[in-house]
């Protein structure tokens, strides 16, 4: 339904303005009409449903109909704060809204709101709205709804949501400083080739001596990069577009997603990084209230990794006909003996939440050291690749000129 601007007066001339849903400017005129608000302007938001043309077409765009994380992980911890004072739904979320400074997020909450008013339960009001709330946020608030527990559930999806943006903030942290390296010694390196040298291989290009091989592999890369400099560009483009479309298959994507597990050095830290994932999303859906079977099925989508997923998706139809889960982890052969012991222990002793949260606890303290560890390997590694280019390209230029002044000699 699309969202309304509007300005107005109410009964005693007091100016007001707002957000209002409606099947059309009529419709959203008339709305306030009802309550005694009587409009003076009405237009449609810039960006809500029911839009057509290129606004609509550009709307399917992740990057441009995603909403922050920390927004929407805000907005959670102030409803159920509302919720827990006391508050009905309505009102609470009538509260969050006003709180609401990111125009995408208050016109999803305004939405929400008018489908709660009209009788829809606020989980599949969300659900209508997956770029703000993906699965694993709706099954939870579906829980909470089901157990009469909503401002508990959602206080733990926002400590949930929290946790894992400061462990994805640690890693990018983590990796700014030698990616920037990365990009500023490339950046150096092509400056280098197409600008400098093609100036002083000139010099040599006109002279009758016999260059040494390093020497003309500067000569040939140096003009190949000044010739095809376009051709190098869109080849760079156009790889990039056919992996990422590549990687969208489904027999693309297993081959990448294996491919990822068993890579030296990072095969292991994304190895981690998937079951820290997976555990920490399993053991907050298990906590409010999700059973075993659904859990699994929800939490495997967080995981990132097909393989990873398809193991614990067999695991799931296995554990619905009554097997126990920590058997069938330790049958698939994914999950580390760790994971797989707090997971046998926690079925034991009725507490899989509890030993679920723990595996994540270790599992994300583990990929924060292995980040680490790797970046302060990949700097000196950054340094000494500029270096060796740098001094290759030196001595590339200095043996000839060496080659000169001895023949003058």
């Amino acid at each position: 339904m699309p969202v309304y601007e509007y300005k107005a007066l109410n009964r005693k001339g007091k100016g007001l303005h707002g957000l209002i849903t409606a099947d059309g400017p009529a419709a959203a005129r008339l709305k306030l009409s009802q309550e005694m608000i009587f409009p003076t302007m009405v237009r449609e938001v810039e960006g809500g449903e029911g839009r057509s043309g290129l606004k609509a077409t550009l709307s399917f765009l992740p990057s441009l109909r995603s909403i922050k994380s920390v927004e929407v992980t805000m907005a959670l911890r102030q409803l159920a704060t509302l919720l827990s004072s006391g508050l009905q739904l309505v009102e609470s979320l009538n509260g969050v809204i006003e709180q609401t400074e990111q125009g995408r997020l208050k016109r999803v909450l305004i939405q929400i709101k008018e489908k709660v008013v009209e009788g829809m339960s606020l989980s599949d009001a969300m659900e209508k709205h997956p770029s703000a709330f993906n699965t694993i946020f709706v099954n939870m608030v579906r829980a909470g709804e089901t157990g009469g527990a909503l401002d508990v559930i959602l206080l733990r999806l926002a400590d949930f949501s929290e946790k894992r943006m400061k462990l994805k903030k640690k890693i990018e942290a983590a990796l700014a400083y030698p990616l920037f390296l990365l990009l500023l010694s490339s950046m150096i390196l092509i400056f280098l080739l197409s600008f400098v040298m093609p100036k002083v291989v000139g010099i040599f290009q006109g002279m009758k001596l016999a260059l040494p091989w390093s020497t003309l592999l500067l000569i040939h890369t140096t003009n190949f990069m000044k010739s095809y400099w376009w051709l190098v560009a869109t080849g760079s483009v156009a790889i990039a577009v056919l992996f990422s479309l590549w990687t969208r298959t489904g027999s693309g994507r297993l081959v990448w997603d294996r491919l990822r597990l068993s890579a030296p050095l990072v095969g292991r830290l994304h190895h981690k990084a998937v079951i820290a994932r997976f555990t920490r999303t399993l053991s907050t859906l298990l906590k409010s209230g999700v059973i075993l079977v659904e859990a699994l099925e929800i939490a495997r989508l967080s995981m990132g990794n097909r393989i990873m997923d398809n193991a614990v998706k067999e695991a799931g139809k296995l554990v619905s006909e009554g097997e126990e889960f920590g058997i069938l982890l330790k049958r698939s052969k994914r999950f580390p003996p760790l994971v797989v012991q707090l997971v046998t222990a926690g079925e034991k002793g009725g507490e899989l939440d509890s030993m679920l949260a723990k595996a994540a606890e270790v599992y994300e303290e583990d990929v924060e050291t292995t980040i680490t560890s790797l970046t302060s390997l990949l700097e000196p590694v950054v340094i000494l690749f500029m270096g060796g280019m740098v001094g290759f390209i030196v001595m590339a230029v200095l043996l000839p000129i060496f080659d000169m002044t001895t023949s003058i000699k």
